[in-house]
């Protein structure tokens, strides 16, 4: 953002806060208007917000890859009368304390990788125990594997699930900032055309004052009679009733602008003028250009379409829920056993104590299952979202031929307004003269005078119109 634009806009905002001019009145650019609202706007902020919790999303999904180290501690005592003439006690005792640690990895090919370490000290006054205490230890390696229901590309639809909603919020993202640049824009055309539309109403009101004035001097010189200047201060008057309705439509155009911009309390105690003006500049646009420009950079479409990606992975993950769990799993270990930490170590590393275990699991959905019914309605929802993607093409390529229609209209009706006003011009000027030299009517001068204001703002109407059909075929065309 240019630091010329804010220098100014934090300064007067800086002001409006301190209540130095609270009517002091803020003149503002189409580019300042934006720049601000970019800044402020509540929607905007909460869709960037909204892009950030899917980022997080990601890392979350990112994380079930990573490695875990758990560690555990547990002691335990057992009192109970013996049963066994080797015991040579009426009670025996037992007591043992465990530690371990155990290092994990969850597999992108959907298992689990562990490896893990656990000692334990056990003691007991049972006299057949030939060592007391007594210290083992384990050192296994784990390692799980899906080869059906789970396994491969399925263990990473999460984390793909995740990245297509980042693309989506991104999308969501553009397209809250393409319709906040139209609306703003928007916004500051209606501010600039409601108070332009007051200036006419004013000069209109003027008009009809030097009407009056002219016909009470002519009435002086008993040139006109009492009725001409009943009939003037009825025109003044209700040109003056003209202005205070156009005073309420640029505040209430002035307010719309303001809520887009999102301001400070203080800020909506500036009257807010427009400093930019629209112009007649050339369009080039092009139709069969237009509509291919549309579809293929509208965020809207692109975020349809990513909801149709994203449904394909659903119908992959659901897909294989409908398959047998088959599952192996497979240890091996070392064990030691000593009657000191010291010796159960060195029997450790000397490997006599070895163990490996192989498991293969079975699991077959019967009959008619949720996973298979699941299935089912997730097809349903492609070919539902698959529709509303033909729908949304179809209504941009609508909308974009709807613009560029209004784009050329609006186009002629300005360069017509335009010779519309300065005949209207030319008129006025020669009835208020005939006025003077009585060969004109007070109705036929306020006539004129309405046809002129009438013919203002019409022009202004018409390259308003221009402008603002302009935004919106930037806004469907990323032009």
């Amino acid at each position: 953002m240019k630091s010329g634009i804010w220098f100014k806009t934090f300064a007067i905002a800086l002001l409006l806060d301190q209540g130095l001019f609270a009517q002091e009145p803020l003149h503002l650019s189409l580019q300042q208007a934006v720049d601000m609202a970019l800044e402020r706007n509540l929607g905007l902020r909460r869709a960037q917000v909204g892009l950030q919790v899917q980022e997080q999303g990601v890392a979350v999904e990112q994380a079930r890859f990573g490695r875990s180290l758990g560690a555990s501690l547990s002691q335990q005592s057992q009192r109970s009368p013996s049963f066994s003439r080797l015991e040579e006690v009426e009670t025996v005792t037992n007591t043992s304390v465990n530690t371990g640690v155990e290092l994990s990895q969850q597999l992108s090919t959907g298992g689990a990788l562990g490896l893990g370490f656990s000692n334990t000290r056990a003691s007991s006054n049972a006299a057949f125990r030939l060592i007391d205490p007594v210290y083992y230890s384990d050192l296994g390696l784990n390692f799980t594997q899906p080869l059906v229901r789970g396994r491969g590309r399925i263990a990473r639809i999460g984390l793909d699930l995740a990245r297509n909603g980042v693309e989506q919020a991104q999308a969501q993202v553009e397209q809250n900032l393409r319709d906040l640049e139209a609306q703003v824009s928007l916004a500051y055309w209606n501010l600039f055309f409601a108070r332009e539309n007051l200036q006419v109403r004013q000069q209109l009101h003027e008009g009809a004052r030097r009407v009056l004035e002219t016909v009470r001097v002519r009435a002086e010189m008993g040139l006109d009679s009492r009725s001409s200047i009943l009939q003037a201060e009825v025109g003044a008057a209700q040109r003056e009733e003209e202005v205070v309705a156009a005073e309420g439509s640029a505040l209430q155009a002035e307010d719309g602008l303001k809520n887009l911009l999102n301001p400070d309390p203080a800020f909506w105690q500036a009257s807010l003028i427009p400093s930019s003006t629209p112009e007649l500049t050339p369009f080039a646009g092009d139709l069969d250009q237009g509509i291919a420009r549309a579809i293929e950079s509208s965020p809207a479409f692109r975020q349809a379409r990513l909801e149709l990606q994203g449904l394909d992975l659903q119908i992959e993950l659901a897909r294989d829920q409908t398959r047998p769990a088959i599952n192996l799993n497979a240890s091996a270990g070392l064990t030691g056993l000593g009657a000191t930490y010291a010796d159960n170590l060195e029997v450790l590393k000397e490997r006599e104590g070895r163990s490996w275990q192989g498991t293969l699991s079975l699991d077959v959905p019967l009959g008619n299952n949720s996973e298979a019914q699941r299935f089912q309605q997730r097809l349903l929802e492609k070919q539902r979202s698959e529709l509303d993607l033909e729908q949304l093409r179809l209504q941009l390529v609508q909308q974009v031929r709807e613009q560029f229609r209004q784009v050329s209209v609006t186009r002629r009706r300005s360069e017509v307004a335009l010779l519309a006003e300065r005949l209207a011009a030319q008129n006025v000027a020669e009835e208020e003269e005939r006025l003077k030299l009585g060969l004109s009517t007070v109705r036929q001068v306020l006539d004129a005078q309405d046809d002129l204001a009438q013919a203002r703002v019409s022009r202004l109407r018409a390259v308003v119109d221009y402008n603002q059909a302009l935004i919106e075929w930037q806004r469907l065309t990323g032009d």
